[in-house]
């Protein structure tokens, strides 16, 4: 005979821990892709910015 304490754990806490471990995997993949798209965004409108000449500011034209 088996004692209450020496059953095995029930299936819906396995299918508990098992859930909570892809959603967390989940989460895991939508930040890094989010972060990708970020750092994307970030290169792609820092690219895209000229500098300003710095000399066309303090000189004036003579027209």
């Amino acid at each position: 005979m088996h004692t209450p304490h020496e059953r095995r754990r029930s299936p819906r806490l396995w299918r508990w821990g098992i859930g909570l471990a892809i959603v967390a995997a989940l989460l895991g993949a939508w930040w890094m892709a989010l972060d990708h798209v970020a750092t994307q965004v970030g290169l792609d409108a820092e690219n895209t910015l000229r500098p300003l000449p710095r000399a066309a500011d303090t000189h004036h034209r003579s027209d």
